[in-house]
């Protein structure tokens, strides 16, 4: 992997450390993040609730406010019809909880992966239909067919589409659709599923001038949502997290206090890096492997014998997603090594009816990772395949898929996270067309770079730096964690755990001084007999962790180079 420096210009870092009595450090990784007008800096460092926009941008949002308004005043019900990963699952909840605390009737279904599928389904507005609701809310997901929408309009129901997945096809001009990738006018166009649903609970309660503490003391539930669909971290998402985080240290939601307790987590210093890496895996399995909706009674269940039930069901599914997801992976990693030239492998494609399409795409992220190119999954079932794509940057998989949507029955997602089903039969076809957009992009872009803030010793690495650090929390996608460089460490006893062993926890040794770290997807770096007489040189970003009820720093080790 090549390490870029970022490059400073000294006087502008001076100028803006004088400006706005901020250190040298946060100055340069602000600059390195392209914030550098006094303005920017002032609004990212301190951006609150006060500057989320107007959710009235949205151009039909009004439309959207009048419906749900006149099913309250007719005590009408609503339900809310959500997605069943975690995105889904928390913008569902949110606006159930939201809805009732000011007099709307509200309830949610989430569909089952593997017997409804994605997307708003007759089955789903027969359910509404004979619990007398009125109004659905589709919320991180769409409708399959216009027809479906026109078949709750016979039953009486409306429909309100809240969605932020790219636009497939046309725009099903019918529909009434909130979602910032349509819009024109809403500025932010990055929200997640849970974000959109907040700016719609945003609405309503503006509208009804009711208080506004209900929306921001459950922002906790939006930002898990935010965070598990890897949404940027800058703008509205930031303040969605930033203030979440607050949320969190004194959550309104029974399970998510169960649940930290489980994992040993204090609320009061979980990070984003906690919320992706043992909160989202948990709550994403249900809807993975087991009970779709059972994720989302997990929010609104205040029973100590019911939660400790639902945690059990969590645990269990998550334990067998990742026996599933380990044999996958096994499978297709052992047919990807007998490949002799790895080094030109531009894309895995691979297929079969043995796998369960819940788990897929943690597969294939996990082989794009280790193999730094995009992967295709598909599960296939009777005449039809599943598939979960997962891209590296410089190549967008979604507009790979919109350039042979009329091959494929139906696909979504993001720039470097897809789904799409196609017929067994097209297979060859869509395999084809993957290969030709992935090639076309790989020659646009350079692999394997990551981006080196400073070089920064381990020894001046302290509470005060962490704190520092803390100023440009929190951390994701599009504001990245910062990375520092030092050299002339060594490893002393390392130890590997996790699935296959890619991890490993060490401890560094530098002028007869020890640091605890720690390093994801690295240990195939280290080589198990020759390391104590290596020096390494190492990338990294320092974080506080709670270890045996102690708050200690742990180096996290981004990538190594071997120096002698």
């Amino acid at each position: 992997m090549y390490w870029e420096y970022n490059t400073y210009d000294e006087s502008q870092v001076k100028d803006k450390v004088e400006k706005h009595n901020l250190s040298t450090e946060v100055v340069k990784l602000l600059l390195s993040r392209g914030i550098d007008s006094d303005d920017d800096i002032q609004k990212f460092l301190n951006a609150g609730v006060e500057d989320l926009e107007d959710p009235f941008d949205f151009e039909r949002m009004e439309e959207v406010v009048e419906k749900v308004i006149r099913a309250k005043d007719g005590k009408s019900k609503v339900f809310i019809y959500g997605d069943y990963d975690v995105d889904g699952i928390t913008a569902s909840v949110y606006l159930t909880i939201v809805f009732n605390l000011i007099g709307v009737e509200t309830s949610y279904y989430i569909p089952n992966r593997m017997d409804e599928g994605y997307g708003l389904n007759r089955q789903a507005i027969d359910y509404v239909n004979e619990r007398s609701g009125k109004v659905i809310i589709t919320v991180d997901t769409g409708i399959n067919s216009v027809e479906d929408f026109e078949y709750a309009k016979s039953l009486g129901i409306d429909v309100i589409i809240t969605d932020h997945h790219k636009i497939i096809k046309d725009k099903k001009e019918k529909l009434l659709v909130i979602n910032p990738k349509l819009s024109k006018n809403y500025r932010f166009k990055y929200l997640s599923g849970a974000g959109v649903a907040f700016k719609v609970a945003c609405a309503v309660y503006k509208k009804l001038g009711a208080d506004p503490k209900h929306l921001y003391e459950h922002l906790d539930i939006v930002m898990i949502g935010t965070i598990a669909d890897v949404m940027p971290l800058t703008d509205e998402n930031r303040v969605i997290v930033k203030n979440g985080l607050v949320a969190l240290k004194e959550t309104k939601i029974k399970g998510l206090k169960s649940l930290l307790r489980y994992l040993k987590l204090s609320p009061k210093d979980i990070s984003t890096t906690d919320i992706s890496f043992f909160v989202s895996p948990l709550l994403n399995a249900l809807g993975r492997i087991g009970k779709s909706r059972t994720g989302a009674d997990f929010f609104l269940e205040g029973n100590d014998h019911e939660l400790y039930s639902i945690i059990e069901d969590m645990k269990k599914s998550n334990n067998k997603r990742r026996i599933l997801e380990r044999k996958i992976f096994n499978e297709i990693n052992d047919e990807v090594e007998k490949i002799e030239d790895k080094n030109s492998l531009k894309y895995l494609f691979f297929k079969s009816h043995d796998w369960h399409p819940g788990v897929i795409g943690v597969v294939a992220s996990r082989l794009s990772i280790r193999y730094n190119i995009p992967v295709i999954l598909i599960s296939l079932q009777n005449n039809f395949g599943k598939a979960s794509c997962r891209s590296v940057a410089g190549i967008n998989i979604f507009n790979i898929l919109n350039n042979i949507s009329d091959t494929l029955i139906r696909f979504g997602g993001h720039d470097l996270a897809a789904g799409f089903i196609v017929a067994k039969d097209q297979l060859e076809v869509v395999e084809r067309a993957i290969a030709k957009g992935i090639g076309e992009s790989t020659k646009k872009y350079k692999k394997d770079i990551i981006k080196i803030d400073y070089n920064y010793p381990l020894e001046m690495v302290d509470d005060n730096f962490i704190g520092e650090l803390s100023k440009i929390a929190p951390f994701g996608s599009a504001n990245p964690y910062p990375l520092f460089v030092d050299k002339d460490l060594k490893f002393i006893r390392v130890k590997k755990f996790g699935v296959e062993d890619k991890h490993f926890k060490t401890f560094l040794e530098k002028n007869g001084k020890l640091y605890s770290a720690v390093g994801f997807n690295l240990a195939h770096k280290i080589d198990e007999d020759n390391y104590m007489n290596e020096t390494f040189e190492i990338a990294y970003y320092p974080e506080k962790i709670c270890y045996n009820n102690n708050k200690i720093i742990q180096i996290k080790i981004k990538d190594i180079k071997i120096i002698s």
